[in-house]
């Protein structure tokens, strides 16, 4: 079920830019991870990404954010540190399972409710990761202006 008034909003935000096959989604997001837990990082929100184009070689460009108590932090050379990050206007669809197939449903669905109801879309997917370890489930969301 699509959620046609959802947002994303977090204080303190570290991201970073990257640029890998999707087979290695899992180390890159490890590795995005690792640095933030090193910069002793009090990590205080769910650990989210944006794809950034939808990929026809395999290859990714994405971004990946996590949200923490600190308000400054010594940001390594290619991270980013936002104060606010907020997207109002998202559309949103949750998953529960089998999420490499399902995220392809869920786009369709998505880019369909946009052309249906005349929104045009103004920002790449974004995936908010939650649960726990024996549950997880991904948010998807894309922003839209009417």
């Amino acid at each position: 079920m699509i959620n046609p008034q959802d947002h994303i909003r977090y204080k303190n935000v570290i991201s970073r830019k990257y640029r890998f096959h999707y087979q290695e989604m899992d180390e890159v997001m490890k590795d995005f991870i690792n640095d933030v837990a090193q910069q002793k990082a009090s990590i205080r929100g769910p650990l989210f990404y944006s794809i950034n184009y939808v990929p026809f070689d395999e290859v990714i460009n994405g971004e990946f954010f996590i949200p923490i108590r600190e308000d400054f932090i010594d940001l390594l050379e290619d991270q980013f540190f936002h104060s606010y990050f907020s997207i109002e206007n998202t559309a949103s669809i949750t998953i529960h399972n089998r999420f490499e197939e399902n995220t392809q449903v869920a786009y369709a669905l998505l880019l369909e409710f946009l052309e249906q109801n005349k929104k045009e879309q103004v920002t790449p997917f974004f995936h908010v990761i939650s649960g726990d370890e024996t549950l997880q489930y991904m948010h998807i969301k894309v922003g839209y202006k009417q």
